[in-house]
């Protein structure tokens, strides 16, 4: 038996998760094409989708074992919050939410999220206690930028880059053993200003864009002329963990918490394996390809780190 709806009738629906995502890459939220899927921790087959609404955010409904907080029809719209808090057992438990790019722009990203959560979602660190929004690593805006209402999307290594970044990029494995850091997290800094953060994909392949930083300062002529050949000396650094994500097997889709927190775990980037390497060279509208120095060339590409 169905419902019917007579005229002057209102459904009320209430969204169980809404989602900004980020481009860490762009600066912007304006972000379309993605496939989100959230589903409970316990039932990962009960997939639902979070499809994007005019504002960009997207939102999840008829998440499984929500049914009644979405179609609460309260005349109080903070009711149906209440009432999933009261209900007995509580509405609200642990879901899991996949993020994937089928046009390729981003690399896969997936976290856990309370559900209902009210408003925009705000990620949490879980290995802040309380857990709360991290501070972007090496942003220097006032005030500096919270990962709050935003979910950060990393740049694949196959995207073309949109105009006018710059881009680095590197193909990144550990020293000695061989071993392919996946989801690990390279940075680039340009007098001493972090300018990029790029996450490596699962074969170590990463690309790390950023807008160009101020021209260098030009030596002063008569009269002055006009230059397109800029270059800035940069810096690398890496963040990566042998137990975060772990090692073996290789997951399909990083998890958020363990990708951050890798963060807190820098390891060496080996510029040169013999003499001392020169300095990396960034050119105005020229990709720059990272790699350590003095290997055999079966090996010249790789970007070798030491933990």
């Amino acid at each position: 038996m169905s419902a019917v709806l007579r005229e002057g009738e209102v459904v009320q629906r209430n969204a169980a998760l809404g989602l900004r995502f980020w481009d860490v890459a762009a600066a912007t939220s304006l972000i379309d094409g993605l496939k989100v899927e959230v589903y409970p921790l316990t039932r990962p087959t009960a997939r639902k989708p979070a499809l994007p609404n005019p504002s960009g955010v997207y939102v999840a409904h008829r998440v499984d074992g929500l049914a009644s907080f979405e179609f609460d029809a309260s005349a109080d719209p903070m009711q149906a919050w209440s009432d999933a808090a009261a209900a007995s057992p509580p509405l609200s438990g642990r879901y899991r939410v996949e993020v994937s790019d089928p046009q390729g722009r981003y690399l896969p990203i997936a976290f856990d999220a309370d559900l209902p959560a009210r408003g925009v979602f705000s990620w949490l660190a879980p290995w802040m206690s309380p857990p709360q929004p991290i501070l972007w690593p090496g942003d220097t805006a006032s005030p500096p930028l919270l990962l709050i209402e935003r979910i950060p999307l990393f740049s694949s290594p196959s995207r073309p880059p949109p105009q006018p970044l710059a881009v680095v990029y590197a193909q990144v494995r550990e020293a000695g053993s061989g071993r392919v850091p996946a989801w690990s997290l390279l940075a680039v800094d340009i007098d001493g200003v972090r300018c990029g953060l790029g996450m490596a994909d699962r074969e170590g392949r990463v690309a790390v864009m950023f807008p160009y930083p101020e021209p260098p300062r030009a030596v002063l002529a008569s009269p002055p002329q006009a230059r397109s050949d800029f270059r800035w000396t940069l810096e690398l650094s890496a963040y990566w963990s042998t137990t975060s994500p772990p090692l073996e097997p290789i997951a399909s889709i990083p998890d958020l918490a363990q990708v951050l927190g890798q963060l807190a775990a820098p390891c060496d980037v080996i510029d040169s394996l013999s003499s001392p390497a020169p300095p990396r060279r960034l050119d105005y509208r020229r990709p720059y390809l990272a790699k350590t120095e003095g290997q055999n060339a079966a090996d010249a590409s790789w970007l070798l780190l030491s933990t």
